[in-house]
């Protein structure tokens, strides 16, 4: 083969290769056509519990002035327990998380340590640093959390027929200084489909 043939065969086969892979495009996950997976939890799914139980926590504690702290001229401490994710999937927790902690820190009334959690400090430097102030003797000691919060995600599979459903029930809970659960709450998120559209 030629040079010349050589070369119109791989731009076709290049061409082929561009024409299948179709478009893809930028999509406001705000406002735009979010891809839904039947078998896995979406992006949108955490979105939209994380927002369901921060609204909850801030309408039936905060707003309600049910918030007590150590130190009643600063935010409350809170820190972050125990997340279980019993779920067949590997999700990062963080993807729910995060969304109610940077919820929370807006409201003014609560903080989060990240040097205090449930399986070691989120953020290392920050827990050595502190280490460090209380060994030199610049601070007493760490505060200790107001409040932990906890987190777990069930799902639950069913079908009859064609069609498949698959719900996924996000649990949360906020407990004070003294082990009492001051809140709980919990968002089901169900998501159903057709045979034809699933692979299970």
């Amino acid at each position: 083969m030629n040079s010349k043939k050589y070369f119109v065969l791989a731009l076709t086969v290049q061409l082929f290769i561009v024409g299948c892979a179709g478009k893809t495009r930028y999509v406001d996950p705000q406002r735009g056509s979010l891809v839904v997976s039947l078998g896995k939890i979406n992006i949108q799914d955490f979105a939209n519990a994380a927002q369901s139980l921060t609204q909850s926590l801030i309408e039936q504690v905060i707003a309600q002035g049910r918030l007590q702290r150590s130190d009643p001229n600063k935010p409350a401490i809170l820190a972050i327990s125990r997340i279980v994710n019993n779920t067949a999937q590997h999700v990062d927790m963080d993807l729910l998380i995060k969304k109610i902690r940077v919820e929370l820190n807006r409201t003014g009334e609560v903080l989060t340590t990240t040097t205090l959690a449930y399986g070691g400090a989120e953020d290392p430097l920050a827990k050595q640093t502190q280490q460090y102030r209380e060994f030199t003797g610049e601070t007493q000691g760490a505060p200790l959390p107001d409040y932990t919060l906890t987190a777990k995600i069930i799902e639950d599979y069913a079908r009859e027929n064609r069609t498949r459903q698959t719900s996924y029930t996000f649990q949360m809970s906020l407990t004070n200084k003294d082990g009492l659960a001051i809140w709980e709450d919990e968002v089901v998120i169900v998501k159903a489909g057709t045979k034809s559209a699933v692979s299970w």
